[in-house]
């Protein structure tokens, strides 16, 4: 049974750079498209379609971070030589997969991509399990307000999922997800 390869975007405007990563990724069997910029990637391809994006910080036009919000459920790996605790903590609260050094270390890159790789593989079985789940629940929402549904949804279900899906499936923002879990006073469970 062969495992289809992961599809991986580089968006890195250094072309030095872009090229070593490629050529890493692809090393590691990995099937591998670049751009030079958020512009020229969301032009060139449909980013949804990637398993994952590795992006620089900085780059000609719009940040790197901004594909974070743009692909969805696909998991955004950031790189920066700008590292600072702080935009490492501001990248991280905008939902990326992880967040990287420049100059990376090669094994530390590959480890990451594997990471964000699995954790995206794990969230969609789960996905796929409690669509199951959620068609059946779905005819007792008819008698539930909608802030009844989302409580009941959010908290049946945030074990399971991640931010990013849990918000993908309620078709709202994580900040929407995060406010409205604030004011109806749901927290999340620590594992």
């Amino acid at each position: 049974m062969n495992q289809p390869l992961s599809k991986i975007l580089v968006v890195e405007d250094e072309e030095i750079i872009r090229t070593s990563l490629v050529k890493l990724l692809e090393r590691h069997n990995y099937v591998v498209n670049d751009a030079v910029s958020v512009k020229a990637a969301l032009s060139r391809y449909n980013i949804k379609e990637f398993n994952l994006i590795i992006s620089d910080l900085r780059l000609p036009g719009n940040p790197g971070s901004e594909l974070i919000n743009l692909a969805g459920a696909v998991p955004v790996i950031i790189m920066t030589s700008y590292a600072s605790l702080r935009s490492a903590v501001d990248i991280m609260r905008q939902g990326a997969a992880d967040y990287i050094s420049k100059p990376f270390d090669h094994e530390e890159l590959i480890q990451s991509v594997k990471r964000a790789l699995s954790n995206t593989a794990q969230n969609q079985d789960k996905t796929d399990n409690l669509s199951e789940v959620t068609s059946h629940s779905s005819k007792d929402a008819d008698f539930m307000s909608l802030e009844e549904y989302f409580a009941a949804f959010v908290t049946e279900n945030q074990d399971q999922m991640s931010e990013t899906v849990l918000a993908g499936k309620l078709g709202i923002s994580r900040k929407s997800l995060w406010e409205r879990r604030n004011k109806l006073g749901i927290t999340r469970n620590k594992k």
